[in-house]
């Protein structure tokens, strides 16, 4: 049974249009005709269409006109917060947190509930649905579905997790979105939860984040990836498992079987109450992957971060003016992401959006499997 709704070519190319002018309108500021054209380099016509569109749809509205001068007055659009939502529930192994976001991101409602750790299959399905239920009682608008971010590898086309370095992995295999769709009977999206983070952040700042690093430190470390505008998955959805990068070849003892691994060093000293050099090893972290990858943002997020968010940004910040100095001329802004203990589950709501109202994968990216 397919849990998300699939589009043809004709419907990529009007939904990229759309999408274009939400972006826009996501900023949060009125929009005109003639300032989406100029945004968007079409023709005032073109871009009547779209709204025309887009305000059947219920989801851009004309909110007034004002006149600067002699000719006809100009009207103003704004996007319709109200007329879309989407459940969006970040799981760990003993937590599992949900939030009901609007159109623009925005949260209408949250619901948190503690689990067993590493339940079985069948009890977390139950824990996910409950959650969702509870949330889709709450806030104005079209329910358009859940989204799900979890730790580990997630194959996000077949919406299956495929395992952590742990061996005893009780959610290995499973087919977490296929599960849950038969319980709730409404598209179902599953990802990795630093992924999920980073949509989240692209989508409440459009245009911002389009070759940025997102670095999450919640239950272990892990990071996502957006190039030219991309989300980066990797040939086998393991992209950004920048926790098993080794900073230390003597180092602490990984699940993985090596040693070193900056998941493990980070969780090590973070056990020794050492939050300097839990900084410093995520400070590595960031450096490798702002000298690999040449992106121009580094968002940081997850409750170990919030902890000691100053010693981190502080480390990050001093590595990278070490680290960078030598080469060409670079700017790189460190920013602490303003979500809080929502950033996953707000990420996961805006992945369901980003499917809907987003511009079309086959349109910025590889095409669907």
């Amino acid at each position: 049974m397919v849990a998300v709704r699939t589009t043809g070519p004709l419907d990529r190319v009007a939904g990229a249009h759309d999408a274009a002018v939400l972006a826009v309108a996501r900023r949060g500021e009125p929009v005109a005709r003639t300032g989406l054209a100029e945004a968007l380099q079409v023709t005032p016509q073109a871009i009547s269409k779209i709204l025309t569109r887009l305000i059947a749809r219920g989801l851009i509205a004309e909110i007034g006109s004002f006149s600067s001068g002699p000719g006809k007055p100009t009207t103003l659009y704004r996007i319709v917060p109200e007329s879309r939502r989407a459940i969006g529930l970040h799981l760990t192994r003993t937590r599992l947190h949900g939030v009901v976001a609007d159109l623009t991101g925005q949260i209408l409602e949250r619901h948190s509930t503690e689990i067993t750790p590493e339940q079985p299959v069948p009890a977390l399905i139950a824990s996910l649905a409950r959650t969702a239920r509870e949330l889709s009682g709450h806030g104005p608008g079209e329910l358009l579905g859940v989204g799900v971010g979890m730790p580990g590898p997630v194959d996000v086309d077949e919406g299956v997790h495929l395992g952590s370095s742990s061996r005893t992995d009780a959610w290995r295999g499973a087919s977490i979105r296929d599960l849950l769709l038969d319980e709730l009977r409404m598209p179902v999206l599953v990802d990795h939860d630093s992924r999920a983070a980073l949509i989240g952040e692209s989508w409440s700042q459009p245009g911002l984040l389009d070759n940025a690093v997102l670095v999450l430190a919640e239950e272990g470390l892990g990071a996502a990836l957006r190039l030219d505008g991309t989300i980066v998955r990797g040939a086998h959805s393991r992209a950004g498992e920048a926790g098993h990068t080794v900073v230390n070849l003597s180092g602490e003892p990984c699940p993985c079987g090596r040693r070193g691994c900056a998941q493990a060093e980070y969780l090590a000293a973070q056990r020794d109450g050492d939050p300097q050099r839990a900084a410093e090893v995520l400070a590595t972290v960031v450096l490798n992957l702002v000298r690999l990858l040449d992106v121009d943002r580094v968002v940081l997020g997850g409750r170990s971060v919030y902890a000691h968010h100053q010693v981190t940004m502080d480390a990050i910040r001093e590595a990278l003016d070490q680290g960078l100095h030598a080469g060409a001329p670079v700017h790189v802004e460190v920013l602490l992401s303003t979500r809080g203990v929502d950033l996953i589950a707000a990420g996961a709501a805006c992945e369901v959006l980003e499917h809907e109202y987003g511009l079309p994968s086959a349109l910025v990216g590889p095409s669907p499997r």
